[in-house]
């Protein structure tokens, strides 16, 4: 069916519609597609008539001349693509956007369209439709833009999102990092988010002063950071944190089994909850701040 004389049969049905001569129009069949309705019955959908807009061409059989004939000339009713989902999400937080072709008939059908997001600082969207929230510093008006191609058809629809500031609130926690019998380490963790720091105090009740040789992690999402990976200075008992943190910390005398340290991490953002955890043993306890 997808032959020169369909098309301009098609043609010149179109131009008998809109009244001008064949001759005088041209067609774009670059976004058609011809569908069968039936053993006799064929459409060609979506012809694009520059300045009359798209159209839509019905072939039947005709016995007598032993071909297609056009029977029915309509202009085009698009779909469109349906974005739903929450309008706005907490900063370093996460929701799912959905999308939907609907037809002319107000029938729809499901979509897995390309995603987008901008500005890209707002965060990032999963090929699935999860926007992940970055952490920001004011509130963000994101758009969320999803592309998809419907029966040869291409289809764009947009969504807003606002990623929300979430108001800092300093807080403290404090619990047992470690419980076994040749080493207890407890912790005990002020959070300053105005100030970006965190102060820590990490007690050895058992064991030895050398603790911070294994790992304390501090845990938010994806985002993973060793910040035990100090430098110690024994004689001056200075220890300087590393792993993507700034700050300066020390051990309260140089026999002392407690280290007082004060940090400024680089990606964990300390508005939102975090997690703290040792691992210098299989089993360790993990803390919520």
């Amino acid at each position: 069916m997808q032959s020169s004389w369909a098309i301009k049969a098609a043609c010149a049905a179109i131009a008998s519609t809109l009244a001008l001569s064949a001759s005088a129009i041209e067609i774009d069949v670059s976004g058609s597609s011809f569908q069968s309705t039936g053993k006799d019955t064929i459409v060609i959908k979506r012809l694009a008539v520059p300045g009359a807009g798209n159209w839509d061409v019905t072939f039947k059989w005709d016995p007598n001349s032993v071909t297609f004939v056009p029977q029915a000339v309509s202009q085009s009713t698009t779909a469109s693509l349906k974005l739903s989902g929450p309008t706005t999400v907490n900063e370093s937080s996460s929701i799912t956007l959905a999308a939907v072709v609907q037809n002319a008939d107000g029938t729809t059908v499901a979509a897995n369209p390309t995603w987008t997001v901008v500005p890209a600082s707002a965060g990032s969207i999963s090929s699935s439709g999860v926007f992940t929230a970055s952490s920001v510093t004011a509130d963000v008006n994101a758009v969320a833009t999803a592309s998809f191609t419907h029966q040869g058809q291409p289809l764009t629809a947009t969504y807003s999102v606002k990623v929300v500031n979430v108001a800092a609130v300093g807080r403290t926690c404090s619990g047992v990092l470690e419980a076994r019998s040749s080493q207890s380490l407890s912790g005990d963790f002020t959070v300053e988010p105005d100030n970006r720091k965190i102060n820590m105090r990490v007690t050895a009740t058992a064991g030895n002063p050398y603790f911070f040789t294994s790992s304390l992690f501090f845990i938010q999402g994806t985002n993973t950071v060793d910040v035990s990976l100090y430098t110690f200075d024994a004689d001056s008992a200075v220890l300087v944190p590393s792993g993507g943190w700034s700050g300066s910390g020390q051990l309260v005398s140089p026999g002392s089994k407690e280290g007082v340290i004060a940090a400024v991490p680089t990606i964990i953002n300390l508005a939102q909850p975090f997690e703290i955890r040792y691992t210098g043993a299989s089993g360790a306890t993990s803390l919520r701040c």
